[in-house]
């Protein structure tokens, strides 16, 4: 792991993120990235933004955002001086733009091997048109995302949750998921959650389980089939049985109306729980 990316909106949530991000890099070496994007407003097809210098805005709108970007840069000093860095390499970077869009490309034009994003999570109406930030940057990241709610000035997950149905397709994921089982010497628990509209029988998910531990050469884990109305309750419920650190799943990264009508249980997770969780994009 080379380069870990930390967006910020400078709430606590994003802060207690960054100093996640920072026992991570303490850990593997990474450099961090702090960026922090300011809303870019629409002022028509001529307008755009070049380094401070807003083209196409007229001399009001220029002077209110130089002052903010101004403002903003005052408040990431602020932040960069709040985490003890012992020598981890922290670079800044404050922009107007899309906040998603900007995102995507800093992960791409970078090669972000770990985003570290803090969340406060949504509810009802809010969650159910728009989502936060968060949730899209988990639905599209080409690489892993790591949401954080409390602070963990020590993040050094032990107890880790796996949950899959753990079909063929999460091979393109288990080579990172056993990355971090190893970074931090975490006992991983894979779990299958057993619902009443997908039912199967223990013995053969157990099988199904095991077969997969066996084929990815896992080490240091446990099997575990779950039973639960629903599969995202029966993970949280399953994760709080063991005390669990950490949650880490695959999504679908599904965008549009497929995902309107499909969902995403990792997004759902990643709104609902405390813990902190790491999802990684399936190819």
């Amino acid at each position: 792991m080379r380069r870990i990316l930390v967006p910020t909106d400078f709430s606590e949530e994003a802060r207690n993120a960054y100093e996640v991000a920072v026992s991570i890099a303490r850990r593997t070496g990474a450099a961090i990235k702090l960026l922090h994007v300011v809303e870019a407003p629409y002022y028509g097809p001529s307008f755009s933004v070049t380094g401070d210098a807003m083209v196409g805005s007229n001399g009001m709108e220029q002077v209110y955002m130089l002052r903010l970007l101004e403002h903003t840069k005052a408040k990431m000093s602020e932040l960069l001086g709040s985490v003890l860095r012992d020598g981890v390499e922290v670079v800044e970077e404050v922009t107007v733009d899309r906040p998603i869009n900007k995102i995507r490309r800093t992960i791409k034009e970078d090669a972000v091997d770990l985003v570290v994003m803090g969340s406060k999570g949504s509810s009802g109406l809010d969650e159910f048109l728009i989502g936060s930030n968060t949730e899209k940057v988990v639905r599209t990241a080409d690489c892993p995302v790591l949401t954080v709610k409390n602070r963990m000035a020590d993040f050094h997950p032990r107890e880790i949750v796996l949950a899959s149905d753990f079909k063929r397709e999460i091979r393109s994921a288990m080579e990172q998921f056993k990355q971090f089982q190893q970074l931090f010497g975490a006992r991983l628990h894979m779990v299958y959650i057993n619902t009443p509209g997908a039912f199967e029988s223990s013995s053969n998910l157990r099988s199904k389980l095991q077969y997969t531990a066996e084929k990815y050469g896992l080490e240091n884990y446990t099997i575990n089939i779950y039973n639960d109305v629903m599969e995202e309750d029966g993970i949280l419920h399953f994760a709080h049985d063991i005390s669990a650190d950490m949650i880490m799943m695959a999504t679908h990264g599904r965008t549009g109306l497929s995902h309107l009508l499909s969902g995403s249980i990792a997004e759902d997770l990643v709104n609902h729980t405390r813990i902190p969780v790491l999802t990684v994009q399936l190819k």
